[in-house]
């Protein structure tokens, strides 16, 4: 499992994809200890094969919630800004203040790129990397406040 870091992992995608066959995505991941991680995947897209190959390293099952994407520039080789939303199936809960009801978190990532695969690749990275990040803690009860009163 690639271990929890900030947007400092390397990453390398390679997507071979269109209509005579499989879309492939081969994508290798260097976290900050310069330890190498490689996985292959086929998908039914380029994004979607090289999310799965992302998943065969990371092994946190999450579900894509949101995909959303906007070129940032104008032009052939505008830039293309991409914004994931995803939920951790394990766990990442918390109880909500006013209702008591468990709540699922959610956690977002952002990526820029000229290469679509690519800039949806930063995201989705960008996304785990928080959702690994997070550290559930005990709720803090804070002490009540004491007014005091002059006469």
């Amino acid at each position: 499992m690639v271990p929890a870091c900030n947007s400092s992992i390397k990453h390398y995608t390679q997507v071979t994809c269109g209509t005579l066959g499989l879309s492939t995505a081969t994508v290798k991941l260097i976290d900050v200890d310069g330890t190498e991680h490689v996985a292959c995947s086929v998908g039914t897209g380029p994004v979607d094969s090289a999310y799965k190959a992302v998943d065969l390293i990371v092994k946190e099952p999450v579900t894509l919630l949101e995909y959303f994407m906007r070129l940032v520039t104008e032009g052939i080789d505008a830039i293309a800004a991409t914004r994931v939303l995803i939920r951790g199936e394990n766990s990442h809960t918390s109880i909500h203040a006013y209702t008591g009801e468990t709540v699922h978190r959610t956690f977002s990532g952002n990526g820029a790129e000229r290469d679509i695969v690519v800039s949806s690749v930063k995201a989705y990275i960008g996304a785990l990397n928080k959702m690994l990040g997070f550290k559930e803690e005990p709720p803090v009860k804070t002490p009540a406040k004491t007014t005091t009163v002059s006469i």
